[in-house]
């Protein structure tokens, strides 16, 4: 096993906070992580202080914990139930427009092996309410990988977390002399490539290629869009580092045929291998998967909304994150290697004029309402994806794990 040196912390944490953040002067900021990213988190701190921040909290959390809750607790309303303080917290951070970033990487593997995978599932989507509020406020955040020894574990068999750290250097593009200026190219490439698609005036995209024959509806007025954000104020941030993907949000209520995942999926703590779903009339009716289908079963029977989509992504071969040729375990990463869809949210920042304020309105005209976000890959060389014009033309957009459009 093999430690990263504090000051390539420093220098990714540096780049966190300028490149993906994008933390402005006098600006408050949050970063929450694993115990088991503190070396990181401590780095995003010192970072953040010399760049003249006025404050940084952090807020540490701990699967095991979680998993014990979720196991342990007396009653479902226990399992799901908080930290003392976490929600006033989250009020402050909106009231005050902080930034907020997020360190992901497991640092155990399976901790929520044995856990009731409703449970698991109400869990997360507890926290995640919180997380949709800071989106809703239109406040900068970030997510940003941390190596650990556990999930080098989980990725390569061993725990050597130099050999994920050097994989991690080259998708965060921190293996360039000037990174800030080699995503500042990657969004560029990106963004081109959201205008094209949004000039092409898909009605919906095909995804054909093995087990995968699933059309997706696009809905007519959401746009193509890079995971580079602008908060309420008009600052510019990059959500996910790395981050390879164009996306939109589709009409849920068109969507029918088969998705066979083409990479194993961590849901709620567990890695689901296998995973096929079935779309009938707008909705995931029937799943299928070769381990651990009970976790994406509680996932999308959560609330109404979970068993609908509410993104559709492209991503191609051109992703550093696929070039590795690795399953990392990790859905930040794995969602940048592969085209992928997501059952439960909606993308609203895909749509350029306000949505309605209430959900059953929302949900009539096709815009996906639910606690869960959950990505899933569909995407790879067998996998083609058409995209179908009003006229009923197919396009080919990607094919053999190259951009044709």
């Amino acid at each position: 096993m093999t430690t990263i040196d504090h000051a390539e912390l420093r220098r990714y944490a540096d780049v966190v906070l300028s490149c993906g953040v994008n933390l402005e002067p006098d600006q408050k900021l949050l970063v929450m992580g694993d115990v088991g990213h503190a070396d990181l988190v401590t780095a995003l701190v010192e970072a953040a202080y010399e760049r003249g921040c006025p404050r940084v909290e952090t807020v540490f959390a701990d699967e095991r914990v979680m998993a014990a809750q979720a196991a342990g607790a007396p009653s479902d309303e226990a399992a799901t139930e908080l930290p003392i303080g976490y929600e006033q917290l989250f009020e402050t951070v909106i009231a005050e427009r902080w930034a907020r970033v997020r360190t992901v990487g497991d640092v155990v593997e399976a901790a929520f092996a044995d856990v009731p995978a409703v449970r698991a599932s109400a869990q997360a989507a507890a926290r995640l309410v919180l997380v949709f509020r800071t989106m809703d406020a239109g406040l900068n955040w970030s997510l940003c990988p941390c190596p650990t020894p556990g999930w080098a574990e989980r990725a390569y068999g061993t725990a050597d977390v130099g050999r994920l750290w050097a994989d991690l250097r080259f998708v965060l593009r921190l293996d360039e002399s000037d990174t800030i200026a080699a995503w500042q190219t990657r969004h560029d490439e990106l963004t081109a490539r959201a205008a094209v698609l949004d000039r092409a005036g898909f009605t919906a995209l095909r995804f054909v290629g093995g087990a995968t024959d699933l059309l997706v509806p696009l809905h007519p007025d959401a746009r193509w869009q890079t995971a580079w954000l602008a908060s309420a104020w008009g600052s510019r941030f990059l959500c996910n580092m790395p981050s390879e993907e164009v996306y939109t949000a589709p009409d849920w209520r068109g969507v029918e045929g088969v998705a066979a995942v083409t990479k194993p999926v961590v849901v709620n703590g567990v890695t689901v291998e296998g995973l096929v779903l079935r779309f009938a009339e707008g909705r995931i009716v029937d799943v299928e998967a070769a381990a651990h289908a009970d976790a994406a079963r509680a996932s999308i029977a959560h609330d109404p909304g979970a068993a609908r989509l509410g993104e559709v992504a492209l991503v191609d071969g051109s992703s550093r994150v696929g070039a590795v040729g690795r399953v990392f375990q990790e859905t930040l990463l794995d969602e940048n290697a592969a085209s992928h869809i997501a059952w439960g949210a909606s993308i609203d920042e895909a749509f350029a004029d306000p949505l309605p304020d209430d959900d059953a309105e929302a949900v009539a005209r096709g815009i996906n309402r639910s606690d869960v976000h959950e990505d899933v890959m569909i995407g790879g060389s067998a996998v083609s994806v058409l995209g179908l014009t009003a006229t009923g033309d197919e396009v080919p957009v990607i094919v053999e794990d190259a951009w044709r459009l």
